[in-house]
Parts: structure tokens; sequence; C-alpha cells
């Protein structure tokens, strides 16, 4: 039951880390790119110039902008939980 929960917590926490993960929006105007990511205070504003190789970052960065980072981060939780949750249930049923 444990291990089964854990799964499932893993699962739904990772699921819920991926799709709620911020989007990046990439904009190429002659030789200048510009990627904006993330909403709202969070978000960062990357502008490239391809032949200089010049970056300029305006805002916070946060380790949830990055989706691989924040899935696992919400999967660990989502499996912290439901490994909680399995162990209140076993010790319920032996009562």
């Amino acid at each position: 039951m444990k291990v089964l929960l854990l799964v499932i917590g893993l699962v739904i926490g990772g699921a819920a880390g991926w799709f709620t993960a911020p989007k990046a929006v990439d904009i190429d105007v002659g030789g200048l790119s510009v990627e904006v990511e993330g909403s709202g205070k969070g978000g960062a504003m990357v502008s490239a110039d391809r032949k200089d190789g010049l970056e300029v970052s305006i805002g916070r960065g946060s380790v949830f902008d990055d989706r691989n980072t924040r899935t696992a981060i919400f999967a660990a939780i989502g499996g912290l939980i439901g490994l909680v949750i399995g162990f209140v249930a076993d010790r319920r049923r032996r009562v």
C-alpha cells in the first residue's frame, strides 16, 4: 500500500510540476533573438545577438523556472505526501 501511494504521489506531483511550468516565448528579429520566460513578477528576459554572443538578462530567475527541475521537485513532494498517507493508512488498518 505504501509503495503504491508513493508511486501515485510521484506521478501526480511530476505531472503537476510539468504542466504548470512557465512557458518561454522566442522572438527572432533579424540577427537578434529575444526569449521571454515566465509570467508575472518572477519572469526573466534574455536577449542574444547571434554574431557577438551578447546576453542581457532582466528579472530574477527561480529554481522553479526550469521545467525539469520543477517537475523533479513537485514529484518529490508528491511522493513524500503519498508515502505519508501510506503510513497513516497502514497504521489505521492495524489498529
